[in-house]
């Protein structure tokens, strides 16, 4: 059966051949049946002249068996190599749905949905290029994007050995070795090592995607040209058409086109880093629907409270209101955005410490980042009598940042200035203008406000440079990130011991590290002595009190002292949307739900795009068993912050107790592809199993996070929640004991209203649990 071609109702082995459902360099691709498993399943067929190579076939079959021990979400899997007759063929993973290419539409996609393939993209490379195999074919025909809306990489690892197709769409290659000087790849999406025929690494699948990423954010590709010399002209010497998107993925897709690959990222995981630092700023990702439902909540609220004064304040005098825009970036340097955002940030926060000065929240004001800036317009639609602008370069070791502090009100610049440091005197910046705004504003200022203004900061640049990369790390909500961020904030300690901010910064990593990676009992101690040495420092910090407040809560479970320091975080700073959100955490396991849910509100009404107060108005829906309202506003909340995985395991939580068992077991798997290492979402999916009767799957996770602990942290409260859901009534509490020893964060948030749990609340060992906690049903 030397034929290579099939029809239908063909057998070749145990494959009952069904159609023929595509073609390319690696062969033609039928759907068949794999009737011993009885499963539908995709067959390759090798073209005769790869088959025929005994050294290519030899090469061909040893990569294809590294792929198939490479599981991943998004990559194809490769069941087996087959030989039937001479013909020689893969059987690969069948995958319903159109390819990327197909999907992409002229004015290209969605920002959201563009991050959201991106995201689990990146995360493909990622898996991949740690077992040391690179793609080399990275294109959007490549990419399948199944019914689910889920994408699954083709041919990864495979298109190195490719042979030529045919016009400019071919795939190009040698009939041979892939050595220096072989061009390979297809034209439009080739990095430009590959165009000259050079060694291609992990790095040109890197430039590839951002090939890819380009033209799902514009419709168009980044390099053409009517014939394939053309487009290869254009990819090493030409820079593509500037892009119309966010300007944070407007980065991201530069960097990914770096000519030399030393300019890129350098690895997959850093690339998925800054995707999702892109997806947690501003509104850059979210839709058009949301868009309109979140701007027109929150310029109704800022309109109400600014309408007192501002309406009503003369034209001239004292002003009470700013808004810090963000910094237009005008230079190409990776660390451009990075220190632009810290600038804003550090100015921002320093301006907030003034009295009776209202001041924008960052969440709001970045949507206006990268667009054109009409100052009066801002200023009327925020409700704020002056705005601060501004733009940074960076070249090499020279910054250059200016500013201008605008009166909108009169249509009156009040200051601008431009300073020209070098990165090591980054420190002064933000210090320097926080100081003239603040003369501007205030003409006169006290002792004590001008004290503010750098209390619990560093006069150290490098120390100040590291805190702000460990709060980068740190809000990245990975195990990785975390514990990057907890090097950086206690190298910055060690450089300044006297760094307040620091010293917070430090608390809340460890705060969200508790009970997901690190032991309560090393977490919230720790959590609570780097909290104190921050108020030691200035008592004045309000996050510095919420941070206190939240390890004194979830380690100590002293409930009057936790309510006594969200009060006096609130009453130093009204606007703190954390110490709302956090609140409302106190709240509602002590079962004042009302004023859960009103706290919760505050919270997004002090922050409106911030993703964790946006969660959190979900999360207290769930806790007070609104579940409709749960569910609407995680599925907002999930499209402002796609990849905060904290909504769809909520959204799980809820879909479940509604009894919509698919939707549940999906949005915990989707979570999952966000943070594979996040136990409490094993543990949902779990108990999501359990509900759905499938005890087969239940046990298989219990299996999996028993294997887990015996070599990292997992909490006995994840237990505890599937063996209520397998109805084993004694394992689960035996685990709620474990975990009350622990003194687990759980049980001090979890217990009182965790609905899963509503199986076991007869039992009087579960009032008992109440009681030792601290509260009661």
């Amino acid at each position: 059966m030397a034929e290579s071609s099939f029809l239908s109702g063909q057998t070749i082995l145990h494959y009952r051949i069904i159609e023929k459902i595509g073609a390319g360099g690696m062969g033609d691709v039928y759907r068949a049946t794999d009737t011993k498993l009885g499963r539908d399943v995709a067959l390759k067929v090798l073209p005769a002249e790869m088959a025929c190579d005994s050294d290519r076939l030899a090469r061909f079959q040893r990569e294809a068996r590294s792929l198939a021990a490479l599981n991943h979400p998004h990559i194809v899997t490769i069941y087996s190599v087959e030989e039937a007759d001479g013909v020689h063929f893969l059987t690969m993973e069948l995958v319903s749905g159109k390819s990327l290419d197909r999907e992409i539409p002229r004015a290209g996609l969605s920002v959201t949905r563009t991050v959201e393939i991106a995201n689990e993209l990146a995360d493909a490379l990622s898996a991949a290029h740690e077992k040391g195999i690179v793609h080399r074919d990275l294109k959007p025909a490549n990419v399948m994007v199944a019914e689910s809306g889920r994408i699954k990489v083709l041919d990864f690892g495979l298109a190195k050995d490719v042979s030529a197709e045919k016009a400019n769409e071919a795939t190009l290659t040698s009939a041979g070795s892939t050595g220096v000087g072989v061009v390979m790849g297809t034209p439009a999406y080739m990095s430009p090592e590959q165009a000259e025929g050079k060694t291609a690494d992990a790095r040109s699948d890197i430039f590839s995607f951002g090939s890819v990423l380009y033209e799902m954010l514009s419709g168009r590709r980044a390099f053409s040209g009517s014939a394939a010399a053309a487009v290869i002209g254009a990819i090493v010497h030409k820079d593509p058409e500037p892009l119309n998107a966010p300007p944070g993925l407007d980065a991201i897709v530069r960097k990914c086109l770096a000519k030399s690959p030393d300019g890129r990222f350098q690895t997959a995981t850093d690339l998925r880093r800054a995707l999702g630092e892109a997806s947690t700023r501003g509104i850059s990702r979210i839709s058009r629907r949301t868009i309109a439902w979140v701007i027109a909540g929150t310029l109704l609220v800022i309109g109400l409270i600014a309408a007192g004064f501002y309406l009503s304040a003369p034209k001239t005098g004292r002003i009470d209101s700013i808004a810090v825009l963000p910094l237009e970036i005008r230079s190409n340097g990776p660390d451009a955005e990075y220190i632009s955002d810290g600038i804003t940030e550090s100015v921002n926060n320093s301006l907030a410490q003034l009295p009776d000065l209202k001041v924008i929240p960052r969440s709001v004001a970045l949507h206006y980042k990268g667009k054109a800036m009409d100052v009066q317009k801002i200023g009327e639609e925020l409700g704020v009598q002056a705005v601060l602008t501004g733009h940074l370069s960076l070249r090499g070791d020279n910054l250059t940042v200016g500013v201008e502090l605008d009166d909108v009100r009169n249509g009156k610049q009040l200051w601008g200035e431009q300073y020209n440091r070098k990165l090591a005197d980054l420190l002064s910046v933000p210090s320097d203008i926080a100081n003239e705004v603040s003369q501007r504003l205030r003409s006169q200022l006290s002792l004590e406000d001008k004290r503010k203004l750098t209390r619990g900061s560093t006069e150290n640049a490098e120390a100040y440079q590291l805190y702000l990369k460990g709060k980068y790390y740190t809000n990245l909500f990975t195990k990785d990130g975390f514990s990057k961020g907890l090097d950086y904030f206690n190298q910055a300690i060690a450089i300044d011991p006297n760094y307040g901010l620091a010293y917070t910064g430090l608390a809340y990593n460890y705060i969200n590290q508790e009970d997901w990676y690190i032991r309560p009992n090393e977490a919230g101690p720790r959590a609570r002595e780097a909290a104190m040495r921050a108020l030691a420092i200035n008592d004045s910090d309000a996050d510095a009190h919420v941070a206190l407040a939240i390890a004194t809560q979830w380690y100590e479970w002293d409930w009057a002292a936790v309510e006594r320091e969200f009060k006096r975080a609130i009453e130093l700073n009204p606007n703190n949307s954390e110490a709302h959100s956090y609140y409302s955490w106190l709240l509602a396991p002590m079962g004042r739900k009302d004023e859960a849910v009103a706290e919760a509100k505050r919270a997004v009404q002090a922050d409106p795009f911030s993703p964790l107060a946006n969660f959190i108005v979900g999360s207290v829906s769930v806790f007070t068993r609104q579940w409709d309202a749960a569910i609407e506003q995680l599925l907002n909340s999930k499209e402002l912050a796609p990849t905060f995985w904290f909504n769809p395991c909520f959204l799980g939580r809820a879909y479940e107790q509604v009894g919509k068992m698919p939707e549940a077991i999906a949005e915990f798997k989707r979570a999952l592809e966000l943070d594979n290492d996040n136990t409490e979402i094993w543990s949902g999916l779990g108990h999501a199993y359990a509900a759905a009767g499938n005890k087969a799957e239940a046990q298989k996770v219990l299996d999996r996070l028993k294997e887990l602990s015996a070599h990292s942290y997992v909490s006995p409260y994840s237990f505890a929640v599937i063996c209520a859901g397998l109805g084993e009534r004694d394992q689960a509490f035996a685990w709620l004991e474990r975990a009350l020893n622990e003194r687990s964060y759980f049980m001090a948030v979890y217990l009182p209203t965790d609905a899963r749990l509503d199986n076991l609340r007869s039992d009087p060992r579960f009032s008992a649990l109440l009681r030792r906690v601290g509260l009661s049903e």
